[in-house]
């Protein structure tokens, strides 16, 4: 959510930030903007005076803490049984300093009370051991991807996509992706059904580096149909796919989340620095991107789909002025949906059907022509204005989440189907154009020079640095805070012959999509690969599942070190002739990373299974060749004596049952199953499953998962912290070799570096 925020230019370098702002302490800053304040009283986003005070008043206490249980859906289930039978009955009626203090509760409106809040402040968290401890996992399970803390009404768009798990599905703005999460969940909701999904889903992000952060946030989950991408969203390219019949088409979306940059002011109460450096000014400045990301976003969802837009700010400049003049150029392709049965539990508001606008010298004017001099009438986006027709267009459908209603954030959402075909790619799907490929990459062609000349007009330089504004990490999300994402101005488009893009004003030639970095490429391997025929025998894998969907990502020289897992979504966009349009970050799930040196024969499968990759061939293993069960008594030792232990845990060190099982294994990848619900103080109303990759030495065995994982397994598990957490989180790290003796050196999975070109 803090992505959306911005700070003020001044005593900033061009495409920096502004550091000094970034010192103050939040105690210096004063809650108070009288400027912020008589713009939304003008804007009449309350219209009641008391309500409009107490709106204010709640602008200026802090946000409380929430967070959503993630991960897999069986691991979701698990966190919630220990959050709700565990946890919070062990906080009821807390008093510290004379008060009693509530515990977390789940968040009313947020589906199967996978959503959680906590009103304690900070200092009470400290102060009780109750509360500390239950810090203390919050942390832990934050730290190993299992808990997103995340902006309650952030969590709103993805609910209202209505996502199903053979959907594809498009995240344009994805980064730091707690969004991207839900949409991922969503695809993955049958997981209990044991059924690998058919959808896909792309997260995109236009600055390189967060969208690294998509990948780290996704961990938990490892989807295989995941796909993290790097370009502009206004400029995420048209890509030909063969659909389950063979035909090629343009790749388009079922579901589209359009969660723009913005000015970001629904973000106060956690952002502090907008009280000093709040100006309607970012508004303006954005208005034309957030109108191009739309629309291209319209442009890739297909009919019959859904999109959904949405902002972290009050400002109809962002909001409903966005909406409307899309609607304008889409000519009823785009319907808003009223939306008001949906999470009754939500408390929301109708959009703005009348809004103000006022210019960068604090003066309110009705249309462009109350603008004097061509050249600054120019740069105003005309778009801005209510429209004529504004009553007809349905805007009080959009939701508006105000502060005050329910002690969040503020948020802008609107839903909207595709009732009407848009594009050509829009025809070619439903079978109302015969165009050939060539014919349909120029109209995709021109179709794309129409969003970029949405931008027509708009000051190249004032609009780069706009969105280049970073805005400080969230002392309420920690790493998940967001800040901006970058954008460019649009290209040349004086000949294109699209209509509509001829009613933009022409603008200069600008640079174009996000400079693409080199990755490490990825290719399919082949169904018939040894490494595959070895592994599947060696693991017992299912004949069945997949064999044409594994897929590399390694130089020529390191070919098969690392061997990844993609849906047959994936495969079909890594087969597209255009694949190299896309900058792709990550995909796939890494199963498999080879032991040993290349050519190694010494080992029956020279292949080490990762953490990531478990949840995966868990399921489609059938039989226990690999898997060792361990017996009730065994339990609590042995799972202490994986995650607790300072170094790599000699075999006898384990119970004498384990010990006997393992002798009939051979040197090699095996899976430790846990039940542990017996290791809490409290029984658990449902079983606590745990299985663990572990890599079986001659002499020794090597839990293989990350310090975070270990060190969240010990909090949950064990309560454990201090010395025995340091010991737990201790990475063991030796150099692989090739030989029996050396094979009990193993690196953990997750420690294993990507290789990139």
């Amino acid at each position: 959510m803090g992505r959306k925020s911005f700070k003020s230019r001044k005593g900033k370098s061009k495409g920096g930030s502004d550091r000094s702002s970034n010192q103050k302490n939040y105690a210096e800053t004063i809650k108070d903007n009288d400027s912020f304040k008589q713009y939304y009283k003008n804007q009449n986003i309350l219209p009641d005076d008391a309500e409009f005070d107490e709106f204010y008043r709640v602008l200026k206490t802090t946000l409380p803490t929430t967070f959503r249980v993630t991960g897999t859906r069986s691991n979701a289930l698990q966190l919630r049984e220990v959050v709700q039978n565990v946890l919070v009955p062990s906080m009821q009626s807390i008093e510290v300093d004379g008060q009693i203090y509530e515990p977390p509760m789940p968040i009313p409106w947020y589906p199967d009370n996978f959503g959680w809040q906590v009103n304690a402040p900070r200092s009470v968290l400290r102060k009780s051991q109750e509360f500390s401890s239950f810090q203390k996992f919050i942390v832990s399970e934050t730290e190993a991807g299992n808990i997103s803390r995340q902006e309650a009404v952030s969590m709103v768009p993805p609910l209202l996509m209505d996502i199903k798990p053979h959907m594809w599905v498009l995240d344009m703005c994805a980064a730091p992706g707690s969004k991207t999460a839900q949409i991922i969940e969503a695809v993955h909701a049958n997981d209990l059904l044991n059924e690998l999904p058919t959808g896909l889903v792309v997260a995109n992000d236009a600055d390189y580096k967060r969208s690294h952060m998509l990948v780290h946030q996704s961990k938990r989950l490892q989807s295989p149909c995941f796909i993290a991408t790097n370009h502009y969203g206004q400029q995420i390219p048209a890509m030909h796919v063969k659909d389950e019949n063979g035909k090629l088409a343009a790749w388009q979306f079922d579901r589209v989340l359009c969660d723009v940059p913005c000015s970001g002011d629904g973000t106060l109460r956690k952002n502090e620095t907008i009280w000093n450096d709040w100006s309607q000014n970012q508004a303006l400045g954005l208005h034309r991107t957030q109108v191009q990301i739309f629309l291209r976003g319209a442009q890739l969802t297909k009919v019959g789909g859904r999109i959904v837009y949405s902002t972290c700010s009050f400002n109809p400049v962002e909001n409903e002025a966005v909406v409307a003049e899309v609607l304008r150029l889409t000519d009823g392709a785009l319907e808003i949906k009223d939306m008001s049965h949906e999470l009754p539990e939500l408390k929301r508001k109708p959009g703005l059907t009348n809004w103000k606008v006022m210019t960068k010298d604090g003066e309110y004017i009705t249309s462009l022509d109350d603008i004097k001099g061509d050249r600054q009438r120019s740069k105003f986006p005309a778009s801005v204005f209510p429209p004529e027709n504004v009553e007809s267009l349905h805007l009080d459908r959009c939701l508006r989440i105000y502060p005050h209603q329910q002690n969040t954030g503020g948020f802008f959402v609107a839903v909207f189907d595709k009732v009407k075909p848009l594009t050509a790619a829009d025809r070619v799907h439903e079978g109302k154009s015969d165009l050939d490929a060539h014919e349909m990459q120029q109209s995709e062609a021109n179709e794309e020079k129409l969003v970029e000349a949405v931008g027509g007009g708009q000051e190249g330089e004032d609009q780069q640095q706009a969105v280049s504004a970073t805005a400080e990490p969230s002392a309420a999300e920690g790493n998940a805070s967001e800040t901006p994402g970058s954008k460019r101005p649009a290209e040349d488009v004086s000949s294109s012959t699209n209509n509509i893009a001829q009613q933009q004003p022409a603008v200069k030639k600008q640079k174009q999509d996000v400079p693409q970095i080199k990755e490490a490429p990825f290719q399919l391997m082949s169904p018939d690969n040894p490494d595959v025929n070895a592994l599947t025998e060696y693991f017992g894998i299912d004949p069945a599942f997949p064999r044409d969907q594994f897929i590399l990502r390694c130089e020529e020289e390191a070919k098969n070190r690392t061997i990844y897992f993609c849906s047959k979504s994936v495969r079909s966009i890594l087969q597209s002739k255009d694949w190299d349009k896309l900058h792709v970050v990550n995909t796939g799930v890494r199963l498999f990373v080879r032991q040993g040196s290349l050519g190694d024969e010494s080992l029956a499968a020279p292949f080490r299974l990762t953490s990531d990759g478990l949840p995966l061939l868990e399921r489609v293993m059938v039989d226990d060749r690999r898997k060792i069960k361990i017996s009730d008594e065994a339990q609590e030792e042995d799972l202490k004596t994986l995650l607790m232990a300072p170094d790599m845990p000699r075999v006898e060190e384990l119970s004498a049952s384990t010990q006997e099982k393992m002798q009939k294994l051979g040197v090699g990848s095996c899976i430790f199953e846990f039940d542990v619900a017996k290791a809490f103080n409290k029984p658990l109303d449902k079983t606590l499953s745990l299985s663990l990759p572990v890599w079986k030495g001659k002499n020794r065995v090597n839990l293989l998962i990350n310090k975070h994982d270990k060190r969240s397994l010990c909090q949950r598990i064990f309560g454990v912290t201090g010395s025995s957490d340091a010991a737990a989180s201790k990475p063991v790290v030796a150099a692989p070799s090739s030989s029996n003796d050396d094979a009990d050196q193993v690196k953990s999975s997750d420690q294993q570096p990507e290789q990139k070109q």
